[in-house]
């Protein structure tokens, strides 16, 4: 499967009517960083900024040339969509230091890989620290992170799983 970054500036098309509804910019990952929940649409606002969004629920399909969602009612503000606040952006990942479980920092995180359902099954690699399998297939599995770290902390892998793991193709 191609990196998310390959379906940013899709359009958004409503089933119901034939519609343009926005076009894909971002998207948002759950908590746990396994699963598409929402996709990021605009913001609005000068001084009272709102991010409106689309729940995975209402996207029926993530084709190749467009996604396509049930109702021209879907975009929303992104509070309306339960569990919001934890929802990780895929913007916010970019750049996250790699590491291994002894410290060793591997790489950062460039982009996510998504399968047709919109589960995320690896990440690829941008600046590279390493060399080796992982810095000649520049991805890793999902299943090879043992924590996914957070803003400020890198998410982390052993070695030998990450090395060992069919990575996803990117």
């Amino acid at each position: 499967m191609p990196p998310f970054k390959t379906h940013q500036g899709k359009p958004l098309i409503c089933l119901t009517n034939g519609r343009l509804l926005g076009e894909v910019k971002d998207i948002y990952l759950d908590a746990g960083l396994g699963r598409m929940t929402a996709v990021f649409v605009r913001q609005e606002g000068l001084l009272n900024r709102k991010t409106f969004a689309v729940d995975r629920a209402k996207i029926q399909v993530l084709g190749i040339d467009a996604w396509l969602v049930t109702t021209p009612e879907a975009v929303t503000e992104l509070g309306a969509i339960g569990g919001a606040d934890l929802f990780v952006q895929v913007g916010a990942l970019r750049g996250r230091e790699l590491h291994t479980d002894g410290g060793t920092k591997l790489a950062t995180i460039d982009d996510v890989i998504l399968d047709g359902d919109g589960n995320v099954i690896g990440f690829t690699l941008g600046k590279l620290f390493v060399q080796g399998p992982l810095a000649e297939r520049k991805t890793i599995a999902r299943a090879a992170i043992t924590n996914f770290g957070g803003k400020d902390t890198p998410m982390v892998t052993t070695m030998a799983k990450a090395e060992a793991m069919d990575a996803p193709a990117a």
